[in-house]
């Protein structure tokens, strides 16, 4: 049998939360935020109380040394770093902490708030705290107060007894010996659940996170699988704290309307994503797995970890946050998001595009010293063809670092935008857009990355709504959409139309080709007619000098209404790939 990775060591919870306290033990949010619900929490206590297992921790000695803090002040713990992390069970000991303790926790949704349980004296229940239970005689509202004040149990038992002894005096009743002597053990008992021995897994310092996370995926089947991103966050959390609630509050401000921060209608990036543009912008590290080494101080040449190289690199990583987490440039960024067309979240089909985008844009901004005008125009550039493209789809990280590594040789502003034009041309080709495009439009995929470019380039184009005076790139704006949505996506050949003469295929009906953006309105008055009956009343709305350009900007083709429906989703396809090509030109 192999080497063992990991030692059973039994631990009582007083002892854990004591190591939490001190800073030897880590409590990182490996698990992506606190997502327990307090009911949960409830049995969690519950089961502990029947003396029922509680399953078991994993804790992985992550650190070569634990070295303790010399000089001692008011908020400092003995242990300048933690010599452990919890792995699996940090739900289960946050819970745990948080009610014993009084600590707030940050749930998914960057929420702080307390985990409240009440006990009731006499039954030894364990209920969510409420009013009602803040305002009964025989229930404790916040069990917190037991175990802060263990040190003086006596006192705080005595004084429990007497506050209900009082308030039974007042209806007329006592409170008899044996319900003092029931109280008396049922809070001593509650206090003893600090001796509750839990069974802990520790993995050793030899461990790698690989390992570390293979372990975790292979003995907790309801987790989700960890990667690089979650072991980045987990060190930021325990070597600078205020870096990720730095990240925290960026990610939770972009989701919250309010003028100022970094709120807005594209993107609401997720602390993942910032690690990723960090690692990438300051770092020259798009594999994960790399800069998580560097985080953790290791020499690429000696493969050794040092501390001082580890300090040296989040010294460099305050910087990097510093400009990525910057509000006015992160807003500059998105202004070139949406130069580019793609004015709506719905348009945008890779998380993956707007994350190295915005690398670009801070390495062309802070490296390079663009100017502001020319740099927009890049980028938004940039973004166009990785989203219509799927340039990032597949392999990000690789394709980023290859990236990365063509930069290394760029010492211009010039040359920066000459490469980033270059691997543009490199995929925009003629043979791109004449033949690659028109076939990548021929699916029925609702989220297809050439549907979205066409609509970004009707909004570059600054092209009108089929049937209408508004332009497409005012109505796909959120600010637009009331009680009903500004634009719907109108079949040309209706379904119904399609049925009667025998296409009853999905597949066939939704092709990419057979949509066009209408008011909601229009595609009430159209219902189900067929294309050469409509169009007789549409085609009156619309000058004869403008139908060129109307049915150029929509890729009609001339006579489209009495074509067969499946040569002129051909002919369609050709022409919306020359308005994608003639929308990025316009760029």
């Amino acid at each position: 049998m192999a080497k063992m990775l990991f030692t059973p060591v039994p631990r009582s919870l007083k002892d854990i939360i004591i190591e939490i306290e001190n800073g030897k033990l880590g409590l990182p949010e490996l698990q992506r935020g606190y997502v327990w619900k307090a009911t949960k929490v409830r049995d969690l206590l519950d089961s502990m109380m029947k003396g029922y297992p509680i399953g078991y921790l994993m804790i992985w000695d992550s650190s070569d040394s634990a070295d303790k803090v010399k000089n001692i002040g008011v908020e400092s713990k003995p242990y300048s770093v933690p010599k452990s992390l919890i792995i699996d069970g940090q739900q289960r000991m946050t819970s745990l902490y948080a009610v014993m303790r009084h600590k707030e926790i940050v749930d998914e949704k960057f929420n702080k708030r307390y985990i409240i349980i009440s006990f009731n004296l006499f039954t030894r229940t364990f209920e969510v705290g409420d009013n009602a239970k803040k305002n009964a005689v025989d229930w404790i509202y916040d069990i917190s107060e037991v175990f802060l004040n263990e040190s003086k149990s006596f006192a705080y038992i005595t004084e429990i007894v007497q506050r209900i002894s009082d308030s039974k005096e007042k209806t007329g009743a006592t409170l008899s010996d044996e319900d003092k002597q029931t109280i008396q053990q049922n809070v001593m008992d509650l206090l003893s659940l600090g001796n509750y021995s839990i069974p802990t897994l520790e993995i050793n310092g030899n461990a790698d996170e690989e390992s570390v996370a293979d372990i975790f995926v292979r003995v907790n089947s309801g987790g989700e699988s960890l990667g690089e991103d979650d072991f980045i966050l987990t060190l930021i959390s325990v070597y600078w704290q205020e870096g990720r609630q730095k990240i925290e509050e960026f990610c939770r401000n972009a989701k919250v309307p309010k003028v100022g921060t970094a709120y807005n209608f594209l993107f609401e990036p997720s602390p993942t994503h910032i690690v990723r543009v960090a690692m990438s912008f300051g770092f020259q590290r798009a594999k994960l797995h790399y800069a998580y080494l560097l985080l953790r101080g290791r020499d690429f040449e000696t493969e050794v970890y040092s501390d001082i190289l580890r300090v040296e690199q989040f010294e460099k990583l305050k910087l990097v946050l510093d400009k990525v987490l910057n509000v006015q440039v992160w807003q500059d960024f998105i202004k070139c998001i949406d130069a580019s067309g793609y004015v709506s979240k719905a348009l945008i089909s890779s998380q993956n595009a707007l994350v190295y985008s915005y690398t670009m844009y801070l390495i062309g901004k802070y490296n390079y010293s663009m100017k502001e005008s020319n740099l927009r125009k890049l980028i938004a550039k940039w973004f166009f063809m990785t989203s219509v493209s799927g340039y990032y789809t597949g392999s990000p990280e690789t394709v980023m670092e290859s990236d990365l590594a063509d930069l290394r040789s760029i010492g211009t502003g010039d040359d920066f935008a000459k490469l980033l034009e270059d691997k543009i041309d490199a995929v925009f080709t003629n043979d791109f857009f004449n033949i690659t495009l028109a076939k990548s439009l021929a699916t029925s995929a609702p989220r297809n990355p050439a549907w979205f470019g066409y609509c970004a380039a009707l909004n570059v184009l600054d092209a009108k709504v089929l049937f209408s005076t508004l332009h497409t790139r005012e109505l796909f704006s959120p600010t637009a959409t009331g009680t009903k949505t500004a634009l719907e996506k109108h079949h040309l050949f209706p379904k119904a139309y399609l049925s009667k003469t025998g296409i009853n295929d999905d597949r066939d009906r939704n092709q990419n080709a057979n949509f066009a953006f209408i008011e909601w309105k229009d595609n009430i008055e159209i219902l189900d007619t067929s294309p050469s009956e409509y169009m007789k009343d549409q085609l009156s709305k619309i000058t004869a000098c403008d139908k060129s350009l109307v049915y150029e900007m929509h890729a009609l083709p001339d006579n489209w209404e009495n074509m067969d429906y499946f040569e002129f989703l051909k002919q369609r396809r050709i022409l919306m790939a020359k308005v994608i090509r003639k929308g990025y030109e316009r760029l």
